[in-house]
């Protein structure tokens, strides 16, 4: 009796060990996406497709959070504050340049780098009546007379599109802080503006302004990308008027608050790439004219702090403080 005992209590243990394992195993429950944006808007729609493909990699239900606030601080400030067991994660973009303007001082140290699923070139747009026909022309005017014209930054200047559009002026020789950046509430109040002359030049990605480009109210003048964009292979690259290649604009990731534990952040990361290298979210991207960029937790950091220094480099020179 007693050595049955003795079985049972080693078998009672050896389940509750089991038990134990299975309980600690990620997730056990719906987890949570913060989106800095808005609905409807880039970022929100990319997101919402590696979602949908991303459920069944997790076997659990996502939420999908839009916190565009303060052109995206609330939400990168949720992602930030998050507890920091994976439950929460979000959007990671360019973020490095609200410490320049005061709205935050997010830095690569905040957050818990996943992984990158997105990535999307910067283009300046002018409205179909403007008169410059080419990006050289553009250029060569802005140059001569930058306090005359006006660029709008489609977001929060000091981000996304505008940081490299202003790297590639700067590079020119032009003198942006000289130019007046216009921030905005997105691509889409943006090109509104642009279209009834409020602006001279907006910075935006291909794919949101491509239903204008189509409707013929919006012109493309050039794309800041090494090679044609698929779906836009009309749009001239930024690099044959510079003479030499350029590459700049979005990127998408997703990424936690710091601490996240290392087997957390390792599920995370291969349920992603699982579902970036899915069929459903290629053709869904490509459908929708998004560019897929697939980055490693570790490739990721490496942008991240790439990305701090070049924005550094163009706020200053646009005259912003810390």
């Amino acid at each position: 009796m007693r050595l049955m005992k003795s079985v049972v209590a080693v078998l009672l243990a050896g389940s509750a060990s089991a038990g134990g394992s299975l309980a600690a195993e990620f997730p056990q429950r719906p987890v949570t996406i913060i989106v800095p944006a808005a609905a409807g808007g880039g970022g929100d729609t990319t997101t919402r497709l590696l979602a949908r493909s991303l459920e069944g990699q997790l076997g659990q239900p996502i939420t999908i959070i839009n916190q565009g606030q303060g052109g995206g601080v609330v939400g990168l400030t949720s992602i930030k504050n998050a507890t920091p067991d994976g439950y929460t994660v979000g959007l990671l973009f360019p973020y490095a340049g609200y410490r320049f303007t005061g709205q935050a001082d997010f830095s690569a140290s905040d957050f818990t780098p996943i992984a990158n699923f997105n990535g999307d070139s910067s283009s300046i747009v002018v409205a179909s009546g403007s008169p410059f026909k080419s990006l050289k022309e553009a250029l060569d005017a802005l140059k001569a007379s930058p306090s005359e014209y006006k660029i709008h930054c489609s977001g929060g200047c000091g981000s996304v599109w505008d940081v490299p559009v202003a790297a590639m002026m700067l590079d020119y020789g032009i003198a942006v802080d000289k130019i007046s950046w216009i921030p905005g509430q997105g691509a889409a109040t943006g090109l509104t503006e642009l279209a009834s002359g409020g602006v001279d030049f907006q910075t935006v990605s291909l794919p949101e302004a491509s239903s204008l480009m189509k409707a013929g109210v919006v012109r493309p003048l050039a794309v800041l990308s090494p090679k044609k964009v698929p779906g836009f292979e009309d749009v001239s690259l930024a690099g044959d008027t510079v003479g030499h290649p350029v590459d700049g604009g979005t990127w998408r990731a997703i990424g936690g608050p710091a601490g996240i534990p290392e087997d957390t952040a390792a599920t995370w990361e291969a349920a992603i790439r699982a579902a970036v290298e899915s069929d459903e979210f290629q053709q869904a991207m490509a459908t929708a004219n998004f560019g897929v960029k697939w980055m490693s937790a570790e490739e990721l950091a490496a942008l991240m702090h790439t990305h701090e220094e070049e924005t550094q480099r163009v706020m200053t020179a646009l005259g912003y403080q810390k």
